[in-house]
Order: structure tokens, then sequence, then C-alpha cells
């Protein structure tokens, strides 16, 4: 870690790591301060155990598969470009489902009403592709509403 110089002997002393020690509470601060924003958020989930945490992580999950599956099929049969529209509308789905999920979450305990933030998000995907020539606009919409079927076998497998 740190050289220290003694001038009277000249001679560099190297503290040795086994005499470094960091209390367990410590480095867990360090690791949690670290995270970024995003990470943070997936601890926060990944820690709570009630039951609407689960199935939000559940529906996050079978959106995420069945997006991948539909962009890997649609880009080999109509076309890369095709099916990586259909993936990032996909994304801007799942962030939708997130904000939508996280909205209906804090119901009844710190707001009264559903936020309409959400709300922005097929918009700014309809403006970020139609600004970006190498994006379809409808295989991107069709993306967006991945979550729907996803939903829909999610609470059909019972």
């Amino acid at each position: 870690m740190f050289t220290s110089v003694d001038s009277n002997r000249k001679n560099l002393e190297h503290p040795s790591n086994e005499n470094v020690q960091l209390p367990q509470s410590l480095n867990n601060s360090i690791i949690k301060e670290s995270k970024s924003g995003i990470a943070n958020q997936i601890d926060h989930l990944l820690s709570q155990n009630d039951e609407y945490t689960k199935l939000q992580l559940t529906i996050f999950g079978i959106t995420f598969i069945v997006s991948i599956l539909l962009a890997i099929i649609t880009g080999i049969f109509q076309g890369f470009t095709f099916g990586f529209s259909i993936f990032i509308g996909a994304i801007a789905g799942i962030f939708y489902l997130r904000l939508l999920a996280k909205s209906i979450g804090k119901l009844g305990k710190e707001s009264s009403g559903v936020s309409k933030l959400q709300l922005l998000v097929p918009v700014c995907l309809f403006i970020f592709v139609s600004k970006l020539g190498s994006l379809d606009i409808f295989p991107a919409m069709i993306g967006f509403f991945i979550y729907k079927p996803s939903l829909i076998l999610y609470f059909s497998r019972s």
C-alpha cells in the first residue's frame, strides 16, 4: 500500500498485506457505496423477500427471454435491423413495466395515484428510433408491447 523510507538507513519498507485487516462491515459499506444506481436497485430488488417483488422479477425475466427469442427469430427471417429494432423496443417495454411496477408499489404508501412518468418511455422510444436511421419504428413499437404477451403467458400458466 504505502512505502516508507527511513532516511538514516536508506532502506525501503513495504508493509505486508497480512497486517492490513479491514473490518467486514467497512468492507461491505465500501462495496455498497461503489455500486451504481442500477446495481443498487437490483441489489434492493433481490434483497426483498415479498411476493410482489418476486412477481416483478419473474415477469421481467419472462419478458426479457421472450424478447430475446423474438428478436433472434425475426433477425433470422426478416433481417438484423428488424430484429434489433424489436429488441430495443422490448428493452424500452421492460423499462416501462419497471416504472409502472415501481409506481404501483408506492400506491397507498407514498402516493394516491399512479405516476405518469412511465408514459414518456414510448414517446422517447419513438423519437429515438425515428432520429436514428438504422432502426425501424414499426418493429420497435411491436417490441415495446412484448411485455403484454409475457403477462398473459405468466398469468395463464396456473
